[in-house]
């Protein structure tokens, strides 16, 4: 264990050359800052605020119930997950990130998960979603929604691979309280939206560093995986969209540590999972664009000249994935036990 008198000298001196070098660098930091934003506004806000609001607001409501008869013998079965857990993971892995976790969370809040189901829920709960992936991946950046279903579809398989590892989870015998659906908007609304300016917040904050720092293309997704994607000077091949997806990027996982620390999951065991998933993803593509070639060749239609080269970098990915575990594992290690 680290001494924590040299860990928050280390901390202290860490944050106070960010604040020094956005201050220094001002221009750099606003106009990332301002790129952050017009991302929030034109990408998560939509395709993201809508679809946390209804999916906390049927899993307040009794229609939570119909989704739990129809898959959770599927649950139970396969998944070795009580029925609570069919909403938080069915629509987590659709709405996007931090869906999942928030959706976890308030199941665990209820009293209807416990601490270790939970933890199992997170290791494959996490997600971009249909619109960010389909809609925004595909049909925004690669110009093709085809191509943004089978992004989509690589990374949902790649978390049904990891899904059934683990001890076998049994219901809690808290019996789930079912708010009206005046009471569930409301409370759905406010948890959606806080949600939201929190990892718009995030975003910004990352929009700013990266624009300041300005770290090499191959590293942008692993520290924010929107902006990472979107404003990327090369184009990124497919199975390495894949894997970037599934991962996350460090923005992604400072704001689901938080919710990790208050249902006492470990972000150690979170962070192995993550990269598992990412791993299966960019595999599972490789084999896609093996078996489809004409799917390459469309996509090679659409790419720029520059080659996206991530060979010559991978020690610097490396060392970047995991100093962005040392951070947030030395943020986490005061909240709960790594």
């Amino acid at each position: 264990m680290i001494n924590t008198k040299y860990s928050d000298t280390a901390l202290a001196l860490f944050l106070t050359g960010l604040i020094i070098a956005l201050m220094w660098l001002s221009p750099n930091a606003k106009e990332g800052a301002q790129n952050g934003i017009a991302m929030c506004e034109n990408i998560i806000i939509p395709s993201l605020l809508p679809i946390m609001i209804l999916t906390n607001l049927l899993q307040k409501t009794s229609a939570a119930r119909v989704f739990e008869r129809l898959f959770g013998g599927f649950f139970v079965r396969v998944l070795r997950l009580p029925k609570s857990a069919v909403t938080p993971v069915f629509f987590g892995l659709i709405g996007g990130y931090p869906t999942g976790a928030v959706l976890t969370y308030e199941q665990f809040k209820a009293g209807l998960i416990t601490s270790e189901t939970a933890s199992r829920i997170m290791r494959f709960n996490f997600s971009g979603g249909l619109a960010f992936i389909i809609s925004a991946v595909g049909g925004s950046y690669y110009k093709s929604r085809a191509t943004g279903a089978v992004l989509f579809c690589v990374c949902l398989l790649s978390e049904l691979i990891i899904a059934p590892f683990g001890k076998r989870q049994a219901n809690t015998n808290h019996i789930a309280e079912r708010s009206s659906f005046s009471d569930a908007l409301c409370n759905s609304t406010e948890i959606s939206s806080k949600s939201v300016i929190l990892m718009g917040a995030y975003i910004i904050l990352f929009c700013a560093l990266i624009n300041v720092f300005n770290p090499p293309n191959v590293l942008l997704p692993l520290f924010e995986i929107t902006s990472g994607i979107f404003t990327s000077k090369v184009k990124i091949p497919l199975p390495y969209c894949a894997f970037f997806l599934s991962f996350g990027g460090l923005c992604v996982h400072l704001q689901v540590a938080g919710i990790l620390a208050k249902m006492k999951v470990k972000y150690s065991e979170f962070l192995l999972f993550r990269v598992a998933s990412a791993v299966f993803s960019y595999a599972l593509c490789e084999v896609y664009c093996k078996v489809f070639p004409q799917s390459s060749a469309v996509f090679a239609n659409s790419a720029v000249s520059v080659p996206f080269q991530f060979s010559q970098n991978v020690s610097i990915s490396i060392i970047a994935m995991l100093g962005c575990a040392v951070l947030v594992l030395d943020i986490e290690n005061r909240k709960i036990s790594i």
